[in-house]
């Protein structure tokens, strides 16, 4: 498993928490809760915990319900090279959502 980039554990908590919660939660006010500058600087963070705390365990992506402050819903960058989901990203997306939010996510961990 690759290092995880600065500040990616908050930003594991905090999407763990709101997935609790059952709600979205826009780029920019994720960065200010765990002290980055802008949206723009959690790109890597989330890249991570898409690919190897979700992906890798065969999870919901998590990340889904981290979207744009614009249009809430996420953003090009959400989906990984080489994955297209054509005309279907939208109810891709609400389905990825519905299950992150009924996944258990009290266990995952960054150290996994």
């Amino acid at each position: 498993m690759a290092k995880p980039p600065k500040n990616t554990a908050e930003v594991l908590d905090v999407l763990k928490r709101c997935a609790r919660d059952m709600r979205t939660i826009a780029y920019g006010d994720l960065a200010q809760e765990v002290g980055l500058p802008d949206g723009r600087s959690i790109g890597r963070p989330l890249g991570y915990i898409r690919d190897e705390i979700c992906r890798a365990h065969d999870r919901p992506w998590l990340i889904a319900i981290a979207v744009s402050g614009k249009t809430m819903r996420p953003s090009g960058s959400f989906l990984p090279e080489g994955v297209d989901l054509a005309d279907n990203d939208e109810h891709w997306w609400r389905g990825m959502v519905t299950q992150v939010y009924a996944y258990d996510w009290s266990g995952v961990t960054l150290e996994e």
